[in-house]
């Protein structure tokens, strides 16, 4: 079998990058472990989505943010940080000119896009498969599927994870960062209305992030701790996990009530030493996995698919190897001018943020108070969000 563009992993950077080539004229095969009704019908897995208002202009040139039903978008009004055990507070709006960006449930958003790609003639699903080797030809990259059936693409777009089994297929190389922490989500229901105010709380020993949620009394509760306490953190009954948030949110939202399941997710990031080579492309978390504590990660991964895709305007020149390269090469000059700064300033923020040494523990305490009171650095994160 032979195809255009073979996109590996059906998840939204893989569905985003797909939909940006919509009318391309490229025949694209998208390829993803999973069944179609699971593609079609995600199940919620307790993440949460902060969208800046460039992802969402993005999001409905591509018909996506049309899809989304009402009370699955909740307007961002402005965010707190708050460190240690201080109720002092550096706090992000945008001066009544509307919110700071948009949460969305990370499920909702990949059935939307999923729906969207389904709409397309271009796009080919190979679903219920994996991946096991690739193989570079004169003109071509070949997959190999576990069925045993091959696949021959002249393009090869890696969208499955930060853990990317196609990027080490390939000899790409990736630095990670394990924070030895786990992130617990989990919904929880407030006795005060959120005020759409996102709250980022600094303790010692565990943080905590409230996104709120579009019912005025429901916020997703991301609890961050060491790796050794996050089984216990799970084991927790919901009464004693809502005591938890309440304790460390300063009890600011009143009473608070444990709704739905909790998740556990592993804090690992991850940034490529390349972003593509020979006829291949990384993309999504495959190129830069985030700490999610700026939220910038499903951001970046959308920005990568639609860099990617503005290179490929000619489906005549993607076979050859000359002008393909040069495509490949400039995507990667764009993304890494945008998300290295992010993303090593997030991994300092994280490193500062989780010391628990007396030094860093002062140290914070003077970035929040210049960072509050120097306009400069806040309307700087403030156009990050916004722009």
């Amino acid at each position: 079998m032979h195809t255009d563009i073979a996109v590996i992993g059906a998840g939204p950077a893989g569905l985003a990058f797909a939909a940006f080539l919509a009318n391309r004229g490229y025949q694209i095969a998208l390829i993803d472990r999973q069944s179609r009704e699971d593609l079609a019908a995600p199940q919620d897995d307790g993440r949460e989505i902060a969208l800046t208002h460039k992802s969402v202009r993005l999001l409905k040139s591509l018909g996506v943010w049309q899809r989304l039903q009402a009370d699955e978008v909740s307007e961002l009004a402005s965010a707190q940080v708050v460190n240690g055990r201080s109720p002092y507070c550096l706090q992000f709006d945008d001066r009544g000119r509307g919110p700071l960006g948009y949460i969305v449930p990370n499920a909702a958003i990949r059935r939307a896009l999923y729906a969207a790609v389904c709409a397309q003639q271009n796009v080919r699903f190979i679903d219920r498969t994996t991946v096991v080797a690739t193989t570079l030809g004169d003109d071509s990259r070949a997959l190999q599927y576990d069925s045993g059936e091959q696949l021959e693409a002249a393009l090869v777009v890696a969208a499955d994870s930060r853990f990317s089994d196609t990027r080490r297929m390939a000899g790409i190389g990736a630095d990670m960062r394990d924070f030895g922490r786990v992130a617990v989500v989990g919904r929880v229901r407030t006795e005060k209305p959120h005020g759409n105010i996102a709250r980022e709380c600094f303790r010692y020993g565990s943080t905590l992030a409230l996104l709120p949620l579009a019912d005025t009394h429901l916020s997703s509760a991301v609890v961050t701790v060491p790796s050794s306490k996050g089984g216990e953190m799970m084991a927790l009954s919901d009464e004693d996990f809502a005591g938890h948030v309440a304790r460390e949110s300063g009890d600011a939202p009143g009473s608070v009530a444990s709704v739905g399941k909790r998740f556990s997710y592993p804090l690992v990031a991850v940034y490529a030493k390349n972003f593509y080579t020979e006829r291949m492309a990384l993309i999504g978390d495959a190129a830069v996995g985030m700490h999610p504590v700026t939220a910038h990660g499903f951001n970046l991964g959308l920005a990568s698919a639609d860099s990617l895709a503005r290179q490929l305007q000619r489906p005549a020149s993607l076979r050859k190897s000359n002008a393909q390269g040069r495509a490949l090469a400039k995507y990667q000059f764009i993304h890494r001018l945008e998300s290295l700064p992010i993303y090593q300033g997030t991994n300092r923020v994280v490193g500062l943020f989780t010391d628990e040494r007396w030094p860093a523990k002062l140290l914070r305490k003077a970035v929040l108070r210049v960072s509050n009171n120097f306009s400069p650095i806040r309307r700087a994160i403030t156009h990050q969000l916004t722009r």
